[in-house]
């Protein structure tokens, strides 16, 4: 079976089995729609144009407020990845996790038929059963032009679904406390707050690899909101709740010794995101003795990912039987006494570790 993780807001390690190296933060913005797909619009203005402009003020607040601070655009224009909008969302997760961002923000505005509706909210992403069924009630009446999964594509059963659970359940207490952080900085500027939500499972925080939120700053549809949202003063002070909010996040990444991600293009040039400083931290299977698994998986996994938390670049790949084959266990044990005595800690980041033996990359029962 797949092992899901519990929660947690320190590193597993605690300095004690991983020095990490430092690096600079990483932020993503992703100023929603743009290209074909404008959202919503109200006479000659569009959501996709208010939301690049917000990100864009944003970046450059940033780069005044904490300067070493690596942030990224999803788009810089007015364009898109894919017409498709399932696509499309897909692909600026897949940037942000390329990226690897610390912290992914998504920008919207949002409308409706009540003109007197208003005020900004935050969304963070729930993959309960509840959440999941009324996310489905609400997909198939808002389906052509929801930035959300329609459900009925999600399979539960799915490794995919298991490892956007897995990383749901470790992301969830930062992303809350960003979300928290900027509904009152929001309440500060004088917008009306509608607070943390979490009942639509949105496409972009779905695929996401580290923690991440997605900001509907106001109402297009009400026209005073509308008049601030588009002006510049609006502009500003959106963007200033949200960069302090950010500045705020990181700072707490940075007090914690967290490091939520790691980037894949930076792994894959081959540069090491962690550096072994136990001989037990192997990566290599080759040969014989006691392990720690970690997790099971019926396809390879790459062994940077996020789902290691703190063992990620030091797993290593044993081979078993069955459907889930795939073993990826922690550190190299000439007794089985050895390796239970880090058996404890290692549970502090998967509650169901247990050791297994193995031999020349194989699973030996």
């Amino acid at each position: 079976m797949f092992v899901l993780s519990l929660p947690f807001m320190v590193n597993a390690a605690d300095g004690q089995n991983v020095a990490h190296e430092k690096r600079q933060r990483v932020v993503v913005l992703d100023p929603g729609h743009g290209g074909s797909r404008p959202g919503k619009a109200v006479g000659k203005i569009y959501e996709k144009t208010l939301n690049l402009d917000v990100a864009l003020e944003v970046k450059s607040q940033l780069a005044k407020k904490m300067p070493g601070l690596v942030v990224y655009l999803t788009r810089s224009c007015d364009s898109m990845y894919d017409a498709n909008r399932d696509v499309d969302n897909r692909m600026r997760a897949e940037f942000a996790n390329r990226k690897g961002a610390d912290l992914t923000i998504g920008i919207h505005a949002n409308a409706h038929e009540n003109t007197a509706a208003r005020g900004s909210e935050v969304w963070i992403l729930s993959l309960n059963d509840k959440v999941l069924n009324y996310n489905k009630q609400k997909a198939n009446r808002f389906a052509d032009e929801g930035d959300y999964i329609d459900i009925e594509n999600i399979d539960r059963s799915s490794m995919g679904f298991m490892l956007a659970l897995a990383r749901q359940l470790d992301n969830e207490p930062r992303n809350r406390n960003f979300a928290r952080v900027l509904c009152n900085n929001f309440k500060t500027i004088g917008l009306h707050d509608r607070g943390v939500h979490d009942n639509v499972v949105w496409t972009l925080l779905y695929y996401l690899e580290g923690p991440g939120a997605l900001v509907e700053t106001g109402y297009m549809s009400n026209p005073e909101e509308l008049k601030y949202l588009a002006s510049d003063k609006g502009k500003k002070e959106v963007a200033s709740a949200i960069s302090d909010a950010i500045v705020y996040f990181i700072k707490g990444l940075d007090a914690a010794g967290e490091y939520a991600s790691a980037s894949v293009e930076s792994s894959s040039a081959g540069q090491p995101v962690a550096e072994v400083s136990q001989s037990k931290a192997t990566t290599d299977a080759s040969g014989k003795g006691y392990t720690i698994q970690l997790i099971s998986s019926q396809t390879k996994v790459n062994v940077n990912d996020s789902q290691f938390k703190s063992y990620r670049g030091r797993v290593m790949l044993v081979e078993g039987s069955g459907s889930w084959k795939y073993k990826y266990c922690y550190g190299s044990y000439a007794t089985a006494e050895e390796a239970k005595r880090d058996l404890a800690e290692v549970r502090k980041s998967f509650k169901d570790a247990y050791v297994v033996r193995y031999e020349a990359g194989k699973l030996v029962k």
